[in-house]
């Protein structure tokens, strides 16, 4: 089946997802080129589901489960966790999601010539991988066969440390160094598998980001529109 030219963007939180998508939304408006813009966690049938049914919500929502406690500070230590059920039915929305947006790129094909993921399959299972504390998602070839692969998915690195740094809203809902330590082990065990094409977004100023990223969306785009 044939689909749009097709872009992800993956990676921990404060990786700078948004200021390059946006970057590259406002190079595809100057070159003429048709695009649709897909949030995939807000875009999720799931996710939407929940924003109108607060029982579905409590459902899937991550639970806080205390782990220990801190010998200096005495204070509880918590992660946060999901049930098997709520692990089931993220993964049955997971097979659903995928199946629409097969029939949603087949659409897009006649209105749009570039697609652009804001996260996309990389990040889903991660986030699952992390909340169960379990990786045998992550070596399944059955959610990348089920899903369209993206012609440039893209994994923008970032140390922990500067993602701890740089995204402090998630810091204010209670996540820590360990998740973001753990979330990134994650993606370096699997991004090589997944290939993923690595930005070192740590090492790269916006601009260099920015100039490395074009440069690699007109050499495959271009030889895309030439099939």
């Amino acid at each position: 089946m044939a689909y749009p030219f097709l872009v992800s963007f993956s990676g921990l939180d404060g990786s700078g997802k948004t200021q390059l998508i946006f970057l590259l939304r406002r190079f595809l408006r100057r070159q003429g080129i048709s695009y649709f813009y897909i949030h995939s966690v807000s875009d999720s049938l799931a996710n939407r589901l929940a924003k109108n049914a607060p029982f579905f919500k409590r459902i899937i929502s991550p639970k806080e489960v205390v782990i220990g406690q801190n010998q200096q500070n005495k204070i509880p230590q918590t992660k946060k966790t999901i049930s098997f059920l709520s692990y089931a039915i993220r993964l049955f929305f997971l097979f659903i999601d995928a199946l629409y947006l097969r029939l949603r790129l087949a659409f897009y094909l006649n209105n749009y010539s570039v697609i652009i993921f804001d996260r996309f399959l990389y990040d889903k299972l991660i986030n699952l991988s992390y909340l169960r504390r379990n990786k045998k998602l992550l070596r399944s070839n059955f959610w990348l066969k089920l899903f369209p692969r993206p012609n440039m998915p893209l994994f923008l690195h970032i140390t922990p440390e500067d993602s701890f740094a740089r995204k402090q809203e998630v810091i204010l809902e209670g996540q820590d160094r360990e998740y973001f330590r753990l979330k990134y082990e994650l993606f370096e065990e699997a991004k090589i598998d997944w290939k993923l094409t690595n930005i070192d977004n740590s090492g790269l100023s916006l601009s260099e980001a920015k100039k490395k990223i074009l440069s690699l969306f007109k050499k495959r785009y271009y030889k895309f529109i030439r099939k």
